[in-house]
């Protein structure tokens, strides 16, 4: 893999591989580069079949020699312009484990990523671009929780769930007993969806997409890849943790909780817990934590104070509310079809508990869902 890469002295390197696409359509669909790639290293894999050892090799090669193309690029800008602060954006910019990788080097001060780090932060990078244009004093301002979607008011949402018959709706009495509610739920071992104000910008759900399950659960990654993601067993979930407790059970330094606001990095599990927590801790003890602060995610943040009431950990599994082949939902519709498509336990939609109906008119109800969802409609 690594003879496929050539550094540069400059701090730049090169593919030439990318010579093999010829034609205009080759150089349109990296024809040239498969077929090289193939003659490489073997047949593509076809979806749904095993991973046998050479899948494994060949992608733990590649990602040794994207890490060695950061790091040659960083560490080479970063003696040449003194700079202590980094910046990244950009699809490569999504690879967690290279993330955790440059924070541990040290090479920097403070490293911040752009939640929207692939091609759909473009639009914010216009965005700015164009307010610069118009106001030259303009000063933009540290994102903090890109929570700049769609948000559905209380109406919205009644609406939504009394045009339902396949639903059983229960107010909140309070936000309080909600999450009490949601806690004692998830502390029983419920895949719990979770839709709370405004959504989130960018490919990770922060909390108020969510998939909430209990970490301590060491069966619950499978429950869930079984009945809802339905993706390769090896792939970790992440954990969420509230800002206050994240240097406790993760290896965060203390002040440096925020780096990790936004699920773009991983970490180390510290020992003590990686037995408490199997749910989210991958084979080699490491986890994407996202920590919560009580300032940008109160509703999360007290679901998880309840669920630390109850379990003793403020840590839950939090993957997007979505099935396999579907977007994060956006919409109360949405998250209700997705809900019943799922098999989930629980849906919190606002201050409502939703639960599915038993009986013929819930089954009923599934199967139009199922019926919507793979047509594409609502």
């Amino acid at each position: 893999m690594a003879e496929l890469v050539r550094l540069r002295d400059d701090g730049t390197y090169t593919i030439p591989l990318f010579a093999s696409n010829r034609t205009q359509l080759e150089k349109e669909t990296h024809r040239g580069v498969l077929g090289e790639l193939v003659s490489r290293f073997g047949p593509v894999r076809d979806p749904g079949t095993d991973f046998t050892q050479r899948h494994k090799d060949i992608a733990a090669a590649l990602q040794a020699v994207l890490q060695t193309c950061q790091l040659h690029v960083l560490r080479h800008f970063r003696r040449e312009t003194g700079i202590e602060n980094l910046c990244m954006a950009g699809g490569v910019a999504l690879n967690c484990s290279v993330n955790g990788l440059i924070h541990r080097s040290r090479l920097f001060k403070r490293i911040f990523v752009q939640p929207a780090a692939g091609d759909d932060g473009s639009a914010l990078g216009a965005a700015l671009y164009v307010q610069r244009l118009h106001d030259p004093a303009f000063t933009p301002r540290r994102m903090t929780a890109p929570l700049w979607g769609p948000e559905f008011h209380r109406d919205e949402i009644q609406n939504a769930l009394s045009a339902r018959e396949d639903c059983v709706v229960e107010p909140a009495k309070s936000f309080a007993s909600l999450c009490k509610q949601t806690a004692e739920r998830l502390a029983r071992g419920e895949i719990i969806g979770w839709f709370q104000g405004r959504m989130e910008y960018g490919p990770r759900a922060l909390g108020n997409r969510s998939i909430l399950a209990d970490p301590r659960d060491p069966t619950m990654r499978d429950r869930i890849n079984a009945r809802v993601k339905k993706r390769e067993g090896f792939r970790p979930f992440a954990p969420i943790v509230t800002k206050e407790s994240a240097n406790t059970h993760f290896e965060i330094m203390e002040g440096e909780e925020d780096i990790f606001a936004h699920m773009l990095l991983v970490t180390q599990v510290r020992p003590g817990f990686r037995e408490k927590l199997p749910a989210i801790t991958h084979v080699d003890g490491s986890a994407r934590v996202q920590t919560v602060s009580r300032e940008n995610y109160p509703r999360l943040w007290e679901l998880l104070r309840a669920f630390e009431d109850i379990a003793g950990l403020p840590v839950l599994l939090n993957t997007s509310l979505n099935v396999r082949g579907q977007p994060i939902v956006c919409t109360p519709d949405e998250a209700l079809d997705t809900f019943l498509f799922a098999g989930l336990d629980l849906l919190v939609l606002g201050d409502f508990l939703v639960t599915c109906k038993a009986g013929d008119v819930g089954e009923s109800a599934r199967r139009a869902t199922v019926e919507r969802i793979r047509i594409g409609v609502g």
